[in-house]
């Protein structure tokens, strides 16, 4: 099993990383459009692909469809940004029905505090980020986005590595929509530089969270 766990997924994980890096590397260069936009989508779809190879059932099958929509969303969105939107939208719908599954049947106020605070305060955010930026960001992609990130809090899946990927990815998110419209003096390129990154090591930590223990609930029971 282990030497069949190197083939089959280990690769992807690998080959994922290895593109986010590239693309940062190359964002900024000469590379065609063409080119920088399959790298850019590349990064989470491969680690969709890697979800759905370490843990086959319908919850990694939701998972790697909303790391593949956001990956084609994020690098759509300068080229196609009615297209690009409305898969980031069905991205984090499909991520708000696979975490409302696993949602946990006794939470305590300071979850409850923390999902309330997602919920509302992401929408909020985005709707701030925009207004600054001079950009227009559907109100109802705030409400998935949060929604996502509050129904991953609440979930029965660890804290410590799927409710933060989540919020790093209401993060990168977020930064994302400040750069689009050169937020501050000078300033939009240093956002740019780390919204995306921050976005990818989200999904990064939510993926391998969610799918690590989808495998050891199996194994336990």
């Amino acid at each position: 099993m282990p030497k069949r766990a190197l083939i089959e997924r280990r690769p992807w994980l690998l080959a994922s990383m290895a593109c986010a890096v590239a693309w940062v590397a190359l964002r900024d260069s000469a590379t065609p459009d063409l080119y920088l936009i399959a790298l850019e989508a590349a990064p989470l779809v491969l680690l969709a692909v890697y979800a759905a190879l370490r843990h086959r059932g319908n919850d990694t099958r939701s998972l790697a469809g909303m790391l593949a929509l956001q990956g084609i969303g994020s690098a759509l969105l300068d080229y196609a940004p009615l297209i690009a939107l409305n898969a980031l939208l069905v991205a984090y719908l499909i991520g708000l029905t696979m975490f409302l599954v696993h949602r946990r049947a006794v939470m305590d106020g300071g979850r409850k505090a923390s999902a309330l605070a997602l919920t509302l305060g992401t929408p909020l955010l985005c709707f701030v980020a925009a207004e600054r930026a001079g950009v227009g960001v559907p109100l109802f992609l705030g409400l998935a986005l949060g929604g996502m990130a509050a129904s991953a809090w609440i979930s029965t899946f660890p804290r410590s590595r799927v409710g933060l990927g989540a919020a790093l990815i209401v993060v990168g998110n977020v930064l994302g929509i400040a750069a689009l419209g050169g937020v501050g003096v000078g300033l939009a390129p240093a956002i740019a530089l780390v919204a995306w990154p921050i976005l990818y090591i989200g999904n990064l930590v939510l993926a391998t969270g969610v799918t690590g223990e989808l495998r050891m609930r199996e194994n336990v029971f």
